[in-house]
């Protein structure tokens, strides 16, 4: 009787299994680069949408009233304070477009005879509390864990502001400086007219991003608030470039917290003077998304020129940028 040769069968040795679990581990971490970079981009376009569709709104808006919102309105008697946190300030751009982003529910549940941190912020059901997602740029994190809730119970925040100009927030010689006049203004209680961008929509900056506090004190992107959803060119420290880490944001709100390390931890200390102001800030690389005044988005390097990023963010300086 022939004995059959049977075949053994091998399996992998322990170094051969080793070698191939370190390729596998080479081939992920030369992919996942590549994934997150595909991410970012999709995150990217979905932000350049937002913008877009914001500035669309805007126009929309503008057709309707002969003129862009103001940046806020004042409640209170006589000329709105260089304060920001004075309590008569009342709705906001942000509120004025909600009609015009498919958010009239909320724009109807919007009590406009009231001042914003009355009953339209202290409610639960509070209008100023909302999450709108085409007002958040998606590369920006944990932007829902931090409503503003200094003194009320909250706003809700965004990543998109409006341009003051070249000027300080709450300075009303920066607002009637013809050379320093942006689109909208809170201490003007301002909204700009096509005809008043004497040096071209296309050469003048409307809207843009900023980044918010990891702090439920501070009000950088609350919509609701005079001074969240606006940011300015300079204020007491310096230019306000984007996504500067020389000059550090001064806002009426702020959670005064060095624990904040969002670009360096430049977190603005409380000012309630007129020398306040945020930067155009983003979490993507190498600078910021902005919206034009013809409603069209271009992506701001954060090394621009400081003069030339002056200029862009004024409507009737008389320097009319080309290419930047």
């Amino acid at each position: 009787m022939r004995s059959k040769n049977v075949q053994k069968k091998r399996g992998f040795t322990l170094i051969e299994l080793l070698v191939v679990i370190a390729i596998i581990a080479i081939l992920i971490a030369l992919l996942l680069p590549a994934v997150q970079q595909a991410r970012e981009a999709a995150r990217r376009s979905t932000c350049k949408n937002s913008l877009k569709q914001i500035g669309v709104a805007l126009h929309n808006y503008h057709d309707t009233h002969r003129t862009f919102p103001p940046g806020a309105v004042w409640y209170g008697v006589g000329s709105a304070p260089a304060n920001g946190r004075d309590a008569n300030w009342g709705t906001t751009w942000v509120v004025q477009i909600l009609p015009f982003i498919d958010q009239a529910p909320l724009y109807n549940n919007y009590n406009m005879s009231l001042p914003a941190r009355s009953a339209n912020a202290n409610t639960t059901d509070s209008v100023l509390q909302a999450q709108i997602s085409v007002l958040r740029c998606p590369s920006h994190p944990g932007i829902d864990r931090f409503l503003l809730t200094q003194d009320f119970n909250g706003f809700s925040k965004i990543t998109y502001a409006g341009s003051v100009g070249s000027g300080s927030t709450l300075d009303i010689a920066d607002y009637n400086n013809d050379n320093e006049r942006g689109v909208f203004s809170a201490i003007g209680q301002y909204g700009a007219k096509i005809r008043d961008i004497s040096d071209g929509t296309t050469n003048v900056i409307m809207l843009g991003e900023v980044v918010t506090g990891t702090s439920t004190g501070d009000d950088k992107g609350a919509w609701g608030w005079c001074t969240g959803a606006l940011f300015a060119g300079t204020n007491e420290n310096g230019v306000l470039t984007p996504n500067t880490s020389l000059v550090t944001d001064r806002t009426p709100y702020a959670s005064n917290n060095t624990s904040d390390n969002n670009f360096n931890k430049r977190n603005n200390p409380d000012d309630t003077d007129d020398n306040s102001g945020q930067a155009a800030r983003s979490f993507h690389v190498g600078g910021v998304h902005v919206g034009l005044g013809d409603g069209s988005v271009r992506f701001i390097s954060e090394n621009i020129d400081q003069t030339t990023y002056l200029n862009l963010l004024s409507i009737a300086d008389g320097n009319v940028i080309g290419e930047f």
